[in-house]
């Protein structure tokens, strides 16, 4: 049973005195940090208080036990909490009870989703979608979010900022309505937190700035200027959901959990990396994977609504000195007791407050480094993040990311479809003799012989780009009777590019020269020999290496060009020529 358990928190051999202590002043400090947080994001997704702070107690513990990251903090997340938002409001009433147990069955599928993407060992696909997709994605949430909480700065009536053009033109005649204490409390609030912040990073800058709000408002008497409050916290301790569904419900909510679990793996999987750079710890994304589907599963049960990995709150538990995954867990636990003490005073916190708060969280989540770097680096990526970014402000969140996908999918099989062929030649260097790229170093080849190297994937997709550069070769480089085809660089082969090979080998024997193979590695020389290259070829065509080749090939070579040849490709030109011109003295002499 020990055993077992190890195995299956590995982590548990680490926890000392010491771990204990750095663990409980790490989730003293998240937990601090969970009050705001959780505050603002439930708002953003449309739900009450509370349904923050359930989601920052239970969603962590699960994705901690069952998870791959001992440091990621799990739990309500800035562009998870708007897409559950976006997700929802056109079917349910914001806030409303029919809302609320949407959102829980909505979660709850998402985890089934994720859960069975993790089980199914599908983690590597977070590696095929450009991080361009997730700067475009969040910068636009981030604004939408920032537009959306106006209304809250301003007490006043403004549509929903999906519809932008509608949005701005009521923004641009929004000033009588404004109530200018709401405003002013919006502001206090945004400026003690740039403050603090800016007094000390380690201080809870949003904890505290909602405190000053809080002051700002009860010195105001904001209540009785209509001011809008949060109202009483109902309950502190996340009770049982019952998640029931009809097939209505299933077809209405099925769309926006596949978005939902797919935006949750890739913010979890990006930010439990990125934390593990820092960590030195090595992260199995399968089971990130599972780790989120059972949060999401289990933390519907308890009345969560969907979670994924807080980049900030995972950074200030690492700099707070968490040492073990306990960190994640006494942080859920004084989040409890915090509340339990502290639940009365939410009844006196304004709501511009707190959107306040939300407003500086997106604009710290607007990526303006990365697209600045994209727009110097790489004008794909920068397409790829400027369309995913207005189609989330155009049109929807869901159609933004799908939009992001979908291009980067396209960027991606763009670059397999287009693999390298390079003919090599040996260049002499202080590391010692090696095979280069002729065009790049300016080298001579030998007159009889190409060395051509293919990399990449050789597939039905990059069949016809690899047959135009062939078809270049043939016609801008000279005759040789041997071409060596060395297949190192290759990562995939499927029967259309073996017909391809089988296809060359032939056309060329008509042209006068002989294909050759240099194969390596088992596995291509098994797909090589199922689709019948290397028969084709002609086993004895076939090598291991290039040294091999060289020296099988060399007694076909024509002696007679090599006596003529000054280019010195190979070692073995000086004797050949030697040998060449020897034959050539003695046929002169018997003449």
């Amino acid at each position: 049973m020990s055993t077992a358990l190890h195995r299956w928190l590995p982590w548990l051999h680490l926890i000392t005195g010491s771990t204990i202590k750095a663990d409980i002043i790490a989730g003293l400090t998240c937990a601090s940090m969970s009050i705001p947080q959780g505050i603002a994001f439930a708002a953003i997704a449309g739900l009450p208080a509370e349904y923050g702070f359930y989601s920052a107690m239970v969603a962590p513990i699960i994705a901690v036990l069952f998870g791959s990251s001992w440091h990621m903090v799990c739990g309500p997340a800035t562009a998870i909490s708007a897409l559950l938002f976006s997700s929802l409001a056109g079917l349910y009433t914001p806030g409303s009870a029919e809302f609320i147990q949407a959102a829980l069955a909505i979660t709850f599928l998402a985890g089934v989703i994720q859960l069975a993407l993790g089980l199914a060992k599908l983690g590597n696909l977070t590696n095929f979608v450009s991080h361009a997709v997730m700067v475009g994605f969040i910068t636009g949430a981030a604004l939408l979010i920032m537009l959306s909480q106006f209304q809250h700065a301003l007490t006043a009536e403004l549509p929903r900022p999906e519809s932008i053009l509608s949005f701005i033109n009521a923004l641009a005649h929004v000033g009588p309505q404004t109530n200018l204490y709401s405003l002013g409390i919006c502001v206090i609030t945004i400026v003690s937190a740039m403050i603090i912040r800016k007094i000390s990073s380690k201080l809870p800058h949003y904890l505290m700035a909602l405190i000053a709000g809080s002051v700002a408002g009860y010195l105001m008497q904001a209540g009785e200027h209509g001011v809008p409050l949060v109202g009483e916290l109902k309950e502190a301790i996340p009770p049982f959901a019952l998640i029931t569904f009809s097939s209505d419900t299933l077809r209405e909510l099925i769309p926006g959990a596949v978005v939902l679990a797919l935006i949750g793996l890739l913010e979890a999987a990006s930010i439990s990396k990125a934390i593990a750079l820092k960590t030195q710890q090595e992260i199995d994304t399968n089971k990130e994977f599972v780790g989120q589907g059972m949060s999401n599963i289990v933390g519907s049960l308890f009345s969560n609504y969907m979670s994924s990995g807080s980049f900030t709150r995972s950074g200030i538990n690492v700099e707070a000195g968490a040492r073990t995954p306990l960190a994640i867990i006494f942080s859920s636990v004084f989040l409890l007791l915090i509340l339990l003490l502290i639940a009365p005073l939410f009844s006196h916190l304004p709501i511009p407050a707190m959107a306040g708060i939300i407003i500086l969280v997106g604009w710290r989540l607007i990526e303006f480094k990365e697209l600045l770097h994209y727009a110097h680096t790489s004008r794909s990526e920068l397409s790829i993040a400027l369309v995913t970014l207005l189609s989330t402000i155009g049109i929807s969140l869901e159609f933004g990311i799908l939009v992001g996908v979908g291009l980067s999918l396209a960027l991606f099989l763009n670059q397999t479809a287009k693999p390298n062929v390079r003919i090599l030649a040996p260049m002499q260097t202080q590391e010692g003799r090696y095979f280069h790229n002729i065009m790049h170093f300016d080298l001579e080849t030998c007159p009889q012989i190409h060395f051509i190297r293919l990399d990449g994937p050789l597939y039905f997709g990059s069949v016809d780009f690899m047959a135009k550069q062939f078809h270049d070769i043939e016609t801008q480089m000279p005759h040789k009777d041997h071409w060596v085809i060395l297949c190192r660089g290759l990562s995939a082969i499927d029967m259309q590019g073996a017909h391809f090979l089988k296809q060359l080998a032939t056309r060329q024997g008509k042209n006068g020269t002989r294909v050759h193979l240099v194969a390596r590695y088992l596995w291509q020389l098994d797909r090589l020999n199922t689709f019948g290259v290397i028969e084709h070829v002609g086993k004895t065509h076939v090598y291991p290496g290039k040294g091999i080749a060289i020296e099988q090939i060399e007694r076909d070579m024509d002696l007679n060009q090599c006596a003529k040849c000054d280019k010195s490709v190979f070692w073995e030109c000086n004797s050949r020529r030697e040998r060449g011109q020897a034959a050539q003295d003695l046929s002169n002499t018997q003449h």
